[in-house]
């Protein structure tokens, strides 16, 4: 083995801990340029992504050298409790901190003016950034027209309403019947209505006591996460934990300290997430912080 094909882990959640402690099988499930996500017999997901990206809920960051290249579904994988073999590569993750993936909800909580302050910022940079097709825009004006395809909008349209509704009104027959329809709703690795489905989580946590947004969230997430793809429903099981990427801690640490700087770059920071995934979830967000203040 030659030293550069060695890379040391720079920070590992727990929940990624936990996977190598416990998997004994499994398979590349997506590599990209600077992530590589693996997935066990037990559909749980493990990502591997660059120093870039940063820390994630089941992330293992790598140290700033050559992101493993070239890795395809058939790609040798051995795991261990220490690390892997990917590959031609020995991820190393023995001595590797541990990230704290659980934001400061607590800072948050009866914290109106904060929220509402967030809350028109977060709304004027969706409306002059979150792409057309995003469900972003139906949060921001459910009147607005939309391109995305008919099946797809109509269903967005009945049941993101119905989905907070029911959150404020703590209706469980309306919040699992919204929470079926959105979730796996639109395409992508981590569909759009899982996206809105996530964001909300996060607004729960940020406006409700923690076992009030715990029982909500994992409402959600048992229902959500049997009708979508492995990877979403990795995100949205870290949600029922309240655990979110680094970006989101940014977001919530900038509200509470109300720096409205730090909070539009945080936003900046999360709107660019796949083709819609990032607009989706702060429109989630974005829909509890408002119906918290009615």
């Amino acid at each position: 083995m030659s030293a550069d094909r060695r890379l040391r882990a720079l920070s590992i959640a727990p929940a990624a801990g936990r996977w190598l402690e416990t998997t004994q099988h499994a398979r590349v499930l997506y590599a990209f340029e600077s992530v590589v996500n693996l997935v066990n017999d037990d559909a749980q997901v493990l990502s591997l992504v660059s120093a870039r990206l940063g820390d994630g809920p089941f992330s293992i960051v790598l140290e700033a050298a050559d992101f493993p290249q070239n890795i395809h579904a058939e790609a040798k994988l051995l795991v261990f409790e220490n690390g892997l073999w990917l590959g031609d590569w020995l991820i190393d993750a023995e001595d590797a901190p541990l990230w704290q993936p659980v934001p400061d909800w607590h800072a948050l909580h009866n914290q109106l003016a904060l929220l509402a302050n967030a809350a028109r910022q977060i709304a004027a940079l969706l409306a002059q950034h979150a792409p057309a097709d995003s469900l972003a825009r139906l949060v921001l004006d459910p009147a607005a027209s939309s391109p995305l395809p008919a099946r797809i909008l109509q269903a967005a349209e009945q049941n993101i309403p119905l989905l907070f509704t029911g959150l404020r009104e703590n209706d469980q027959t309306k919040l699992r019947e919204a929470a079926r329809k959105l979730a796996g709703l639109g395409p992508g690795l981590t569909p759009a209505g899982d996206d809105l489905l996530l964001g909300a989580m996060y607004g729960q946590w940020a406006t409700r006591p923690p076992a009030a947004a715990q029982q909500t969230a994992q409402e959600i997430a048992a229902i959500a996460t049997e009708r979508t793809h492995a990877l979403s429903a990795a995100w949205l099981a870290a949600g029922a934990r309240g655990e979110a990427a680094a970006p989101w801690h940014q977001l919530i640490d900038a509200i509470a300290a109300q720096d409205d700087a730090a909070l539009q770059a945080a936003v900046m920071h999360i709107l660019p997430t796949g083709h819609t995934s990032g607009a989706d979830a702060l429109a989630g967000f974005l829909g509890i912080l408002e119906g918290w203040q009615a």
